[in-house]
């Protein structure tokens, strides 16, 4: 494999099966580039049966790598759950073999780049040494939800899952010791940040592969544990925490379905990342994109890499 330079950031972004997912994710590819070129490798978790070319096409990726994991642990556990889980740890140990990154940004396709990220997250690493995962703490950046933060609870998805399977199976006992470190650690609940949009520190991603919690992926596979929940735990179990950056202002403006406020109030409030432009009450997914899209053909275009084909 080749080895990427020590600069600039790393992308993970799963893509589901069908022809729209490759559209939103060149979508996706298009806005990362538009504001923030200096994407070094993108690794892509395919989910399709077949084949397919997923990396855009031509030289103007600006020097992104791209690798595509295809159809990892295809059919084994639930796609959303304990597939996706063991596939982002799968995707974690490339960007670790890989080389080292400022930071790793986990996208989903439904997911887009809407102004700029790096310096924000690179002077909120540097304020808290203590994060290891940062986003949008539970589901929402909307602070008059009841689901804004998480809930600190006695045990979480994480601990609910392990108790319905045999205390001897290896697989869970490796996970099992995972989650009790995180408990030593500080974690009481579900601390975690919100999945569609997400990055990772470089201590993150150097103690996961030193504790070897990116040795067995496939240990998850069983459990029915949602993969941002998984990587909350996983914070802790190597001595960070999730932190909150989603406040007005600072880069991510996620919500678990549709977005958190109207497309033009989410750049009103300075948000970069936001997630998601599907299921949305009041616009449809295509009036979003095209909204965003005539966003960045506005920009002076240094930045611009490829036309998405379609929303």
């Amino acid at each position: 494999m080749i080895r990427a330079k020590n600069s600039g950031y790393a992308a993970i972004v799963p893509i589901g099966p069908g022809a729209v997912e490759v559209r939103r994710f060149h979508d996706l590819l298009d806005s990362l580039f538009a504001y923030e070129p200096e994407a070094r490798l993108c690794v892509t978790i395919d989910s399709a049966r077949r084949a397919r070319r997923v990396a855009p096409r031509g030289n103007r990726s600006r020097g992104c790598q791209f690798v595509t994991l295809r159809a990892p642990y295809q059919d084994q556990g639930e796609p959303l759950m304990g597939r996706l889980s063991a596939g982002i740890l799968l995707a974690l140990r490339t960007v670790q073999q890989t080389g080292r990154f400022e930071f790793v940004l986990r996208m989903d396709t439904d997911a887009l780049a809407i102004g700029r990220f790096q310096d924000a997250i690179r002077a909120l690493l540097a304020a808290h040494p203590e994060v290891g995962m940062l986003g949008t703490l539970g589901c929402t950046c909307r602070r008059e939800a009841w689901y804004y933060g998480c809930e600190r609870t006695a045990t979480s998805d994480v601990f609910k899952a392990l108790d319905t399977v045999p205390a001897g199976h290896s697989a869970f006992a490796r996970i099992r010791e995972h989650a009790r470190l995180a408990v030593e650690n500080g974690y009481a609940g579900k601390e975690y940040c919100q999945g569609g949009a997400y990055a990772l520190s470089p201590a993150m991603l150097t103690r996961l592969s030193s504790m070897g919690c990116l040795d067995r992926p496939e240990d998850w596979l069983p459990l029915a544990v949602p993969e941002d929940v998984m990587m909350g735990m996983y914070a802790r179990t190597v001595g960070l925490r999730s932190v909150d950056c989603s406040l007005p202002g600072q880069p991510f403006g996620n919500h678990f379905g549709g977005l958190a406020y109207r497309p033009g109030e989410l750049v009103e409030r300075g948000y970069a990342l936001i997630h998601s432009v599907k299921r949305d009450l009041e616009h449809s997914e295509s009036e979003i994109r095209r909204y965003f899209r005539a966003r960045r053909r506005a920009l002076d275009g240094r930045h611009r890499t490829f036309m998405p084909t379609g929303a």
